[in-house]
Parts: C-alpha cells; structure tokens; sequence
C-alpha cells in the first residue's frame, strides 16, 4: 500500500497552499476546478499534497488519503466501506470519526515502483583562499539550512553530472561544467527515502565569476565563502564530514570518497 496524494479542503486553498509551499520549498500550482496543490521539488517519494475549496455547508480542515493498494475488490463489503465512481476508475472509500475521507485506489497496470533511493549531486566551488562555497535555502523548516550548491537528478535520462551543471546553472546563474567526481554518500535520514549522493570538483571560482553569482530566488537565500572552521560551524556533522572528505579527495592521485552519512563507508580514516 502507497499513500499517493493528501486533499485538504480549505476555505481559502490558494493561501493555504501558499503557506505549505513557503514552509517546505514548493511552488503554488493551480488547477481546475478551484483546486491546487503544492509541487515539490526533489522530493518524489512524498505524496501529493492538494487543496480543495469548501462544498455547500462544509467547514474547512477535512482530510482526505488516496492510498494505491494492490486489489481494491478485498475491501468490498467491509463495515463503512462504500464504492466510489469516477474517471479514476473502481475504488472505495472509508469516513473515519472525525469525517475524514480515505479513499483506495487500485494499482494502475504497468506502473512503475518509485526508486528505493533518490539521486542528488553536490559541487565543491572553492576561492583563491580554499575557502568553500555555500548557500542556504530559503525555505527550511527548523531553521537555517546550509550546504552545497546541488539537487536532484531529474528522473529519465538525466546523469549525476548533467544534473551537476544544471543545478549550477539554475542555483547559482554559473555556466561550469564539473571536474571529477570526490565522493559519493549513502546518505539515510529517520523517516526518509535514502539519498545517493554524488558530489563533484567544481574547481575555483576567479573574483569576476563570483561577481556573477546569482543566486535562485525561489530556493535559496544567500551565499557565502567558508573557512573550514566556519564551514564546519554551519553544516550538520554528516554535511562537514561529506564536504571535508570531498576536499582530501582532491588530492592528486587519491581516489573518489567512498561515504555513508558524511563518513568513511567501513569505518575507515581519510
């Protein structure tokens, strides 16, 4: 069983929307029929999450679930479970206490399980000086967030070093294609899908470049050349130990960082 989408009925959808999308990073989209959802970037394993505006009579605040299960015909006949039509073909739909809605979908034919882990890719940009480049999102809940210029590699025929240059482009205004691989880190977080990160030499950036920075309003907020002692001040441990181990690897000779959560896959030293 998936849990696909989440439909929040709302007095006001639009501005509710927007207060979900300013919380977690997503854009506003609208769709027909006074509805919208909140369209996140780089997070495909979540379900959608959708708001609806208020029938005749209703209140705002009801909750509905749309759960894939395998074969919606074993739900049938159980005690509140009643059939729903529609273009969305069979399903049945079950009211909790509260009056809110969850509503089973049978698996579409041919549909393709999401990933066990998502792709991302990180650039190591550095200065004259070594110090490390940062940027902080704009949007991240539990207060502010740093890290390196990067995202998610786009599902299809996208690489980690295509997606690499796109995300500099896109996060940073920069036309640079990146040197060679440092690292790559399993990184696992509680209640998230696991990330495979790749994380590139974006070599140095001259005076004009940075000059020419310019940052994705949406996304980010603000950028800023670390020392190692302030890098390691503003980053999670597991993003210090990612970014210092990515630096050593710059070395001439030595090989790409092999990482789980910022630190040597086996247990292994630098």
């Amino acid at each position: 069983m998936q849990l696909s989408r989440i439909v929040v009925t709302a007095r006001n959808p639009r501005a509710l929307a927007g207060f979900w999308a300013d919380l977690l990073g997503g854009t506003v989209v609208e769709e027909a029929a006074g509805r919208v959802r909140v369209a996140l970037p780089g997070a495909p394993g979540l379900p959608g999450l959708c708001f609806g505006p208020v029938g005749p009579g209703g209140s705002g605040g009801r909750v509905r679930l749309d759960l894939v299960v395998p074969d919606v015909a074993v739900l049938r006949g159980r005690a509140g479970v009643r059939a729903v039509g529609g273009a969305g073909g069979p399903r049945v739909s079950v009211t909790d206490p509260e009056g809110n809605e969850l509503c089973f979908h049978p698996e579409e034919p041919g549909r393709v399980e999401l990933p066990a882990a998502v792709a991302k890719v990180r650039v190591v940009f550095t200065d004259a000086d070594g110090r490390v480049l940062l940027v902080r999102l704009r949007s991240a809940a539990g207060g502010p967030h740093w890290g390196l210029p990067g995202g998610t590699v786009e599902a299809g025929a996208e690489t980690p070093r295509a997606a690499a240059v796109r995300e500099v482009a896109e996060e940073l205004g920069l036309d640079r294609a990146p040197g060679r691989l440092l690292a790559v880190d399993w990184v696992h977080r509680p209640g998230d899908r696991p990330r495979a990160v790749q994380v590139f030499d974006g070599g140095p950036l001259a005076e004009p470049e940075l000059a020419r920075i310019r940052l994705d309003p949406g996304e980010l907020a603000e950028w800023r050349l670390c020392g190692a002692g302030e890098a390691a001040a503003l980053l999670p441990p597991a993003g210090w130990g990612q970014l210092s181990r990515a630096l050593a690897a710059r070395a001439p000779g030595r090989p790409p960082a092999e990482l789980v959560d910022g630190a040597p896959a086996g247990g292994e030293g630098l």
